[in-house]
């Protein structure tokens, strides 16, 4: 790939690991995230286009998000500042790159929560889930707003829709994590603290999608550059039972003691994960499905720094 690369939201948990990537490719880019150029300011999202102008590739990470209760908890805030970040990048590159491709980077919670089959042309076909329906509104906006500024202005912008990602430096707070970072926290934490039971949310055979970060870089930089105004789910299209990753943790962090699946605690849909013939079929890609490479590489990571990080929340101040 001989190309110049903006990466919003570059120094984020995805962010890090592209940048690695990208590096290991000798690509070169821009990576930036909110201490840099803070996108919900229109004069900064300006000034860090007019500095990029020479860019050919946009990826658009940037997003105000997290897991657990967070969604529920801060719907105005997510809906307010993820508008203004996705409306001033769309803007800005019409305005000061319009030569570049535009991939930004979107969630399956944008799908409507009654999709059984999560293919990418079922993306306006219902209601978001109650738990997540302003932050996943402002998803379905964001692609909704790449088709605007592509009918309008020509340009050629494309949106990917990855799983729930895992590995190093990801969230590790469990009132904010995702399902693999969450688990990862609290199997190591036992094996530090020498507990004897490990607690989790069902009876364990809840199927969700849950992807290596690793394995998305690699693969949003292979698609990016094929995408001409395209909607793509960059998954494996298999499905994980949550006792199936809680079992590859345990195992990772060498924790002997019980594991008990709490049937009574609520748990969602019985099965929810993304369709990727399309990525398949169209693009002749496929990311992989063992977890269990990159989940023994994050439970090694979270071990080695398990005192530096054990306590860090991701937003501190919320």
């Amino acid at each position: 790939m001989n190309t110049k690369i903006l990466i919003t939201g570059g120094t984020g948990f995805v962010g890090r690991h592209l940048q690695e990537e990208l590096a290991r490719r000798g690509i070169s880019f821009f990576a930036f995230g909110r201490r840099q150029f803070d996108l919900t300011r229109w004069e900064q999202a300006e000034a860090v286009f007019k500095q990029h102008q020479d860019a050919d590739l946009i990826l658009h990470l940037a997003s105000f998000q997290a897991a657990g209760e967070f969604p529920g908890k801060h719907t105005a805030e997510q809906f307010y500042v993820n508008n203004l970040i996705h409306n001033h990048v769309l803007e800005a590159w019409r305005k000061f790159t319009p030569q570049a491709r535009l991939v930004a980077v979107g969630a399956s919670c944008a799908y409507p929560s009654a999709a059984q089959a999560m293919t990418e042309d079922k993306i306006f076909d219902g209601a978001i889930h109650g738990s997540v329906y302003a932050y996943g509104a402002t998803k379905r906006l964001l692609y909704t707003g790449i088709l605007a500024y592509n009918d309008q202005f020509k340009l050629n912008g494309s949106y990917v829709i990855p799983a729930a990602m895992f590995g190093e430096n990801d969230d590790f707070d469990e009132a904010t994590a995702h399902v693999p970072g969450a688990l990862i926290a609290r199997f190591v934490r036992a094996v530090k603290l020498n507990l004897l039971e490990v607690e989790i949310w069902g009876d364990g055979s809840q199927v969700r999608d849950f992807m290596d970060v690793k394995d998305f870089a690699r693969g949003l930089l292979d698609l990016a550059p094929k995408m001409e105004r395209d909607i793509v789910n960059l998954v494996s299209g298999r499905g994980t039972t949550v006792k199936e990753l809680a079992l590859t943790i345990s195992e990772a962090a060498g924790f002997h003691g019980k594991i008990f699946f709490n049937a009574s605690r609520y748990t969602g849909a019985k099965e929810k994960y993304l369709d990727a013939a399309r990525l398949r079929e169209k693009y002749k890609m496929e990311i992989p499905h063992d977890l269990a490479p990159g989940i023994r590489r994050t439970v090694a990571w979270y071990s080695q720094n398990y005192e530096a990080v054990k306590g860090q929340r991701k937003f501190p101040d919320t």
